[in-house]
C-alpha cells in the first residue's frame, strides 16, 4: 500500500495551501462579529496610504458669545476659533495562523477543504484589538480612545441613575446635551449616548409610574432637546467598558474618525518547520476627535 508522503516545502502541498487560505480569507473578511461594535459606533477611514507614518487632522472648537451692545459702544464681543494640529502616528499591529502538516494532509487525503477556525480566530483577535483601541486605547503607547480622552468638558452627574425618578434622569440628560450645544453656539448637538450596561438595564425596564407601561428609557428617548427640537432621534445603548460615565457624541465623521490605513492584511503562506504559517499586518491611527465640543462625559451615572 502506497502511503502519501508530505513535505512542507512541496510545491504541490504548498499550492493546495495557498488556494485554501485565498478561499477562507475572503470568506472570513467579510464576516461581522456580533460583539464587536467599533465599526457601528464611530466612522472608520481607511483613506491614507496603507504605509503612511502619520495622519495629520484639525480639533476645531468654537468659542465666544453675543451679547447687547450701546451703538456707540467699543466692546464688541468675539467668536473665535481655537484651532489645533495633530499629527497621530501610524503604528502596526500582527496576528497570524497556521495549518500543521498534519491537517494539510488529512484534507487532501479526504478530499476536504482545510478547516477555518486559525483564520477565524485571527480575524476575532484583530476585531478584538481594534474594538478595545476604539473605546479605551492603548495605555501603553499613550493612546486614548472614545471614553476616556484628555480635555472632553466633564460634568458630574446629579446622582446615580438607578433610584432617581425619571424627571431626574432626564434632568441630567438635557443638561449634558444643551451644554454641548449652547457652548458652541448652537452648532453640536450630541446624537449619541453610552451608557454602563447597570444604568441602561435600569431605564431600559424601570417604568416611569406604576400606572403606566412607558419606561424610563422610552420616556427619555421622547423627551430629549435633541428629539424635541426635531434634529433627528437619540441613539441610547449600553457598554459594558463603562462603569459610572456617561458619554455622549455626534457619530459624525467632522466629529470623530477612526483612522485605519491599513485593515487586517494577510501576507503568503510561509512554510515552517511542520506547519504553514499564515501571518497577518494592519495598521491604524486611532481616533481622531476632531471638534471637542459635540463630545461629553457625564460622571457619576451609577456608583
Amino acid at each position: 500500500m502506497k502511503h502519501m508522503v508530505l513535505d512542507v516545502n512541496d510545491a504541490a502541498n504548498l499550492g493546495f495551501v495557498v488556494a485554501q487560505t485565498a478561499h477562507i480569507e475572503s470568506e472570513i473578511l467579510e464576516r461581522r462579529y456580533p460583539d464587536v461594535t467599533y465599526a457601528n459606533d464611530v466612522p472608520v477611514d481607511t483613506s491614507a496610504n496603507p504605509f503612511a507614518t502619520t495622519v495629520t487632522f484639525y480639533s476645531v472648537d468654537k468659542v465666544g458669545a453675543a451679547k447687547l451692545v450701546n451703538g456707540h459702544g467699543d466692546d464688541v464681543p468675539l467668536a473665535n476659533i481655537d484651532l489645533n494640529k495633530f499629527d497621530n502616528q501610524v503604528r502596526m499591529a500582527a496576528i497570524g495562523y497556521s495549518f500543521s502538516l498534519e491537517e494539510v494532509g488529512q484534507a487532501q487525503m479526504l478530499g476536504m477543504n482545510l478547516d477555518n477556525m486559525g483564520v477565524d480566530a485571527a480575524r476575532f483577535a484583530y476585531e478584538k484589538f481594534m474594538d478595545g483601541a476604539t473605546y479605551l486605547g492603548i495605555a501603553s503607547v499613550g493612546l486614548t480612545g472614545l471614553y476616556n480622552t484628555a480635555g472632553i468638558t466633564t460634568v458630574a452627574a446629579g446622582g446615580a441613575w438607578v433610584g432617581r425618578t425619571p424627571d431626574q434622569v432626564l434632568a441630567d440628560l438635557n443638561t449634558i446635551l444643551n451644554g454641548a450645544f449652547s457652548s458652541s453656539l448652537g452648532v453640536e448637538m450630541p446624537n449619541t449616548i453610552k451608557l454602563p450596561l447597570a444604568v441602561f438595564a435600569d431605564i431600559a425596564s424601570r417604568r416611569i409610574g406604576v400606572d403606566s407601561s412607558m419606561t424610563i428609557l422610552s420616556f427619555i428617548k421622547q423627551a430629549n432637546v435633541l428629539t424635541a427640537s426635531g434634529r433627528g432621534e437619540l441613539t441610547i445603548q449600553g457598554d459594558h467598558r463603562l462603569t459610572t460615565r456617561m458619554v455622549v457624541y455626534s457619530k459624525d465623521p467632522q466629529v470623530l474618525k477612526l483612522h485605519v490605513p491599513m485593515p487586517l492584511r494577510f501576507l503568503p503562506v510561509q512554510p515552517r518547520n511542520l506547519e504553514y504559517y499564515v501571518p497577518g499586518m494592519f495598521r491604524f491611527a486611532g481616533l481622531d476627535i476632531r471638534r471637542p465640543g459635540a463630545v461629553r462625559y457625564m460622571d457619576g451615572v451609577a456608583v
